[in-house]
């Protein structure tokens, strides 16, 4: 009803949200069809033990704040609103679930495999155990002197090919990786040496010991 003293009926309670939840603590909102207090019944299963949150006024917009909880766990609660003539509301069961701590640990690093050596190219790949993005450090040494090959794109497969190398040459590289919380994590020294990909250069040929069936080449290569 509309309020006043002949009210017998009860709010309509609508549009239940649990809104900024955090690791500790959410918001719930919810809308009646006229001006009504507000009633949180929370815990951890439909016995709502935790308690009741409460607001007073009377109003069409409710927001009462939950607080003090636990970090990633799974909350039950219901709504319950009261007009000004005793009428009241009861919702079902809604749930939430509170956020996980901060990501604090790195990604880790395995499989580090060195693919397709040519003589100016290889392809550094590997796994991580969650998302992350991927970088390669290389050079000639351990300063990995010639920079880093990238690819920003969040992923668990990682492949990163190296281009432009010498041939016959060794190659230091380490690879790292970095989740979406920044956490990185650094993979030991690697090397690969490129393939060699130079024809030998021939000179001094000389023909000798001829006879009427046979004779001996002989050369140089470098």
């Amino acid at each position: 009803g509309a309020g006043g003293a002949g009210d017998t009926n009860a709010p309509v309670i609508s549009n239940i949200q649990a809104t900024s939840i955090t690791r500790t603590g959410a918001t719930i909102t919810w809308t009646t069809n006229e001006a009504a207090n507000s009633f949180v019944d929370y815990g951890l299963s439909v016995s709502y033990e935790l308690g009741t949150a409460t607001d007073a006024a009377l109003v069409t917009s409710h927001s009462v704040p939950l607080a003090g909880l636990t970090e990633d766990t799974l909350y039950h609660f219901r709504i319950r609103s009261r007009d000004a003539t005793g009428n009241q509301a009861t919702s079902a069961d809604v749930t939430f679930r509170t956020l996980p701590p901060p990501d604090s640990s790195a990604p880790v690093i395995s499989d580090i495999q060195t693919l397709n050596i040519t003589g100016t190219s290889a392809t550094i790949a590997w796994i991580t155990n969650e998302q992350s993005n991927s970088f390669v450090d290389y050079g000639r040494t351990t300063g990995y002197e010639l920079g880093t090959a990238t690819d920003a794109t969040m992923a668990l497969e990682h492949a990163a090919p190296l281009t432009g190398l010498q041939s016959e040459t060794t190659y230091h590289y380490r690879v790292r990786s970095r989740d979406g919380a920044s956490n990185e994590a650094t993979s030991a020294d690697q090397t690969f040496t490129t393939r060699d990909i130079v024809a030998p250069i021939v000179s001094d040929i000389i023909t000798q010991d001829i006879t009427d069936s046979s004779a001996r080449i002989t050369w140089t290569t470098n």
